[in-house]
């Protein structure tokens, strides 16, 4: 009897270390895993590394962000709130950063400042973002991103501030942008959106500068019109782009009158402009015919020989007809300075020593007609720094006669073969072989003078 009772002793006492063994266990491996778990990084601290491995240069930069870190909230540029140890401010700026902005920054609900200007950061700017619902600034200036700006950016109700200026962006500004009724500074500048500017919501109370350097955009803000495609400003209906995420457009009586403005103004001032270029040429053509019709000085017939006439163009020559005539008919081969194509040219010296070049058309060569008008018709209308000046005509009954100013330098025919100036015209004269180089050197300074035609004329 006695053993039985102490065999049972000795089985109740083994249960009950064995119990207490396994209670031991059981709580140093729960308080292993209230360990590890209060060692873990908290999952702000996942996305920023997420962030991090999307990130050029981070390696070299962002040493303190450590996955073996029980949370972010030491990390270089990062700030939480406490004591719930949330993120709410990445600061990044002038880093030298590159890579793309992952979409993982969508998990960081509690974000409100996100600030990575002055990098390299490319790719887009994801449409994650409007996850991070308390967002209140974002600074993406001065980086290369490309591609638009996701419409879901307006879902960020709470956001003041949106600075994208110098990146790629391009295609056009969303209307979703005009719901951010806190929206006190937008900056848009210095990148290649193109399309109207929405004159919707807050849109519509930036001025030029928050959307300078765009040279494809048009619209109120920037006081630029739209254009279609015949290049007149185009005002056409469209249903409201924010109908569908239910902003309410702001109806501007100030803008549709800016633009009936416009095309008021338009239209005015190409009518003013063509009845100004009119006007122009039709007062041009009057003066003209009145300037030729005054240049021509007709003499009186009753001093002139019977079957000779007398005109003189431009400027009246000082002289009676009947002594210009006179000395006219005085011209023989002594007075010959040169011959041409349409006839002789000789030299007429008045009585008070003033000379004039005389050329002689004679009546009996076929088609000098029709030469001798078009002389006139050119160069009697013509003033000019490097043209003989047309002094007048003379018809005779033998020829065809015009009076030129004389010049003492010779013709180009002396300077070309060589010929005396003083007696060029003579064709017993000696010449003298022009050589090539000095050939190209009075083509030169022949050349030099015909840029003068367009800015010497009279």
């Amino acid at each position: 009897m006695h053993q039985a009772m102490a065999m049972d002793n000795t089985n109740s006492s083994k249960m009950r270390r064995k119990l207490m063994s396994a209670a031991l266990v059981v709580a140093a491996m729960a308080a292993s895993l209230l360990c590890s778990a209060s060692m873990a990084l908290t999952p702000d601290g996942q996305a920023l590394l997420d962030l991090k491995l999307a990130f050029n240069g981070s390696t070299q930069r962002l040493t303190s962000w450590k996955p073996t870190d029980p949370n972010p909230c030491g990390w270089e540029g990062i700030s939480c709130s406490f004591p719930d140890l949330r993120v709410q401010s990445i600061n990044l700026p002038y880093m030298q950063l590159g890579g793309i902005i992952s979409p993982s920054i969508g998990k960081l609900d509690r974000l409100q400042r996100l600030a990575l200007h002055q990098n390299s950061f490319h790719g887009p700017i994801p449409a994650e973002i409007k996850n991070c619902t308390e967002l209140r600034a974002i600074y993406l200036r001065a980086n290369y991103l490309q591609g638009g700006i996701p419409s879901e950016i307006g879902e960020l109700i709470h956001l003041t501030i949106l600075d994208l200026s110098s990146n790629l962006l391009r295609g056009t500004i969303p209307a979703s942008i005009g719901s951010l009724t806190h929206l006190r500074f937008l900056n848009l500048s210095t990148n290649f959106f193109s399309g109207e500017i929405p004159n919707v919501g807050v849109l519509g109370t930036f001025k030029s500068s928050s959307f300078v350097g765009n040279l494809e955009l048009c619209g109120f803000p920037i006081q630029k019109a739209c254009r279609g495609t015949l290049g007149f400003p185009a005002i056409l209906p469209h249903s409201d782009p924010l109908s569908s995420s239910g902003v309410s457009p702001i109806i501007n009586n100030k803008t549709s009158h800016f633009l009936n403005g416009i095309v008021i103004g338009s239209m005015s001032t190409m009518a003013l402009a063509l009845i100004a270029v009119l006007g122009f040429l039709w007062i041009c053509l009057l003066s003209r015919k009145k300037s030729i019709g005054a240049s021509y000085v007709k003499m009186d017939k009753q001093t002139i020989p019977d079957g000779a006439k007398l005109v003189t163009y431009q400027w009246n020559l000082p002289y009676s007809s009947s002594e210009i005539i006179r000395r006219l008919e005085l011209l023989d081969e002594e007075d010959v300075v040169g011959c041409g194509g349409f006839g002789t040219v000789y030299k007429m010296v008045m009585d008070d020593g003033t000379a004039f070049a005389v050329k002689r058309i004679d009546l009996n060569r076929e088609g000098r007609d029709r030469a001798f008008e078009k002389e006139l018709e050119i160069l009697g209308s013509i003033r000019h720094i490097n043209l003989v000046n047309l002094r007048g005509y003379c018809r005779l009954p033998t020829a065809k006669l015009l009076i030129y100013d004389f010049l003492e330098l010779g013709s180009l025919d002396c300077y070309l073969h060589g010929k005396p100036i003083d007696n060029c015209h003579a064709s017993h004269t000696h010449t003298v072989p022009r050589s090539w180089m000095q050939l190209h050197q009075l083509f030169n300074a022949i050349l030099w003078y015909l840029p003068d035609s367009q800015t010497r004329c009279y």
